[in-house]
């Protein structure tokens, strides 16, 4: 790569090493200022490959970025599969469900005439309004879709419309705004929800279900979600220490605690990202906890690095994924589950190897999270709470992880 921008592609596509640095001689670990691994093809999950030798190569050069090409429906099939392994499938989904295809989600792989889609690939009925639109919807978004006829002999869920929350503390969150973003970004329609929306009146207790499906909160202190302050011990407490107008004082308090709980005893999917999660440890009796609570930095550390994951891709929030994976840790948490009681059940998605974990970055104490959960998927009564402990939507450029947060908004129907 004998060009100006050799050092950049470096940057984007070379994996990264953080050294073990100590503050003195068997003292503690020195991080660095920011990311330690940021590895693009790595995030956006694509092999990319480095070429050692050098190589002629016989180059056309473009005016404009091509989108792929993909063979035209011919519209007269019963049926049509979009394939679970591709964002976009996700995209005209959505835009299907607004209005009201009936659409399925296989639970194994899909083989048909000369395709062959993954589990939890999404099996559309071909109406004439399916018809109307859908050619339109490939196109916006570059997805290939497949025709089948018939579908009786195919394990399958089917799948309503999913009305989605999104919360938004007053405190500024980051991760709120790269979450929306990627919302619009991938054509997801939400609803954002502020400390106000957990809240009834003196007559009337909220009921979430009444107008959602599915609320999420992005990556958060659960104090904050909350109270909207840290605990009297953070070390973030004195960042807090001012006053705001009454109205943006606060947060969800007990009342939305209470009404999430509701929501997820009638069927709700509750999704917590990173530090989220700790609202479920917190004011919930789930089966899972943060691994890392008490691990003091000089036995773990690792600073926004990019990890391997193992994958149950035949798990309805694992599909369509592959059975590793590339996730960002960053601040992020390794989940333990213990053997759940009453009416609880819990499934392990996406956890750590035994070993070889680092992938990008820098990790010390890999032992610590070794078999340690990533993604949990735990049931309580009629609905679904699916934590996630890692920024999967990590600043809209993991989208080689979107689709565990995908997978949870389009769960399918439960009985």
């Amino acid at each position: 790569m004998s060009q100006p921008y050799r050092p950049y592609a470096q940057a984007l596509l070379e994996k990264q090493k953080y050294p073990d640095m100590r503050q003195y001689p068997g003292g503690p670990p020195i991080p660095p200022y920011d990311n330690a691994g940021w590895t693009l093809p790595l995030q956006m999950g694509v092999r990319c490959a480095q070429i050692n030798k050098s190589f002629k190569a016989n180059l056309t050069k473009l005016d404009k970025i091509p989108s792929p090409s993909f063979t035209p429906l011919q519209g007269t099939t019963s049926y049509v599969v979009l394939d679970s392994r591709v964002n976009a499938s996700y995209s005209v989904v959505f835009s299907l469900l607004k209005e009201k295809a009936e659409i399925y989600r296989s639970k194994d792989t899909i083989k048909g005439d000369k395709f062959k889609a993954a589990a939890g690939s999404f099996i559309i009925k071909n109406t004439p309004q399916v018809q109307k639109s859908l050619s339109s919807l490939l196109e916006k978004w570059h997805a290939a879709a497949y025709e089948l006829e018939d579908i009786a002999d195919i394990p399958k869920t089917s799948l309503k419309r999913f009305r989605v929350g999104l919360y938004q503390s007053w405190r500024s969150n980051m991760d709120e705004g790269w979450t929306r973003y990627v919302f619009d970004d991938s054509g997801i329609p939400y609803t954002t929800l502020h400390n106000k929306d957990f809240k009834g009146t003196k007559k009337k207790k909220v009921n979430l279900s009444e107008k959602f499906d599915a609320i999420v909160f992005a990556d958060e202190n659960a104090d904050i979600i909350k109270s909207g302050k840290p605990s009297p011990s953070s070390q973030y407490r004195r960042y807090y220490s001012g006053t705001m107008p009454p109205e943006y004082e606060g947060g969800i308090g007990k009342e939305g605690v209470e009404a999430l709980k509701a929501f997820v005893e009638q069927g709700g999917i509750l999704v917590t990202l990173n530090n989220a999660c700790g609202l479920v440890f917190k004011e919930f009796t789930s089966p899972v906890r943060n691994a890392l609570e008490k691990v003091d930095r000089s036995k773990f550390l690792c600073p926004t690095s990019i990890l391997k994951v193992k994958v149950d891709n035949k798990s309805p929030i694992g599909y369509g994924m592959p059975k590793e994976a590339a996730v960002m840790f960053s601040r992020s948490l390794a989940l333990s589950t213990q053997v759940p009681s009453g009416e609880w059940d819990r499934k392990v998605v996406a956890s750590y190897p035994q070993e070889e974990i680092l992938l990008s970055g820098g990790l010390l104490g890999e032992d610590v999270i070794a078999r340690k959960a990533a993604v949990v998927d735990a049931k309580y009564k009629k609905g679904h709470i699916i934590l996630i402990g890692f920024r999967c939507q990590h600043r809209a450029q993991s989208h080689g992880t979107y689709k565990f947060l995908f997978n949870a908004l389009l769960y399918p129907e439960i009985n």
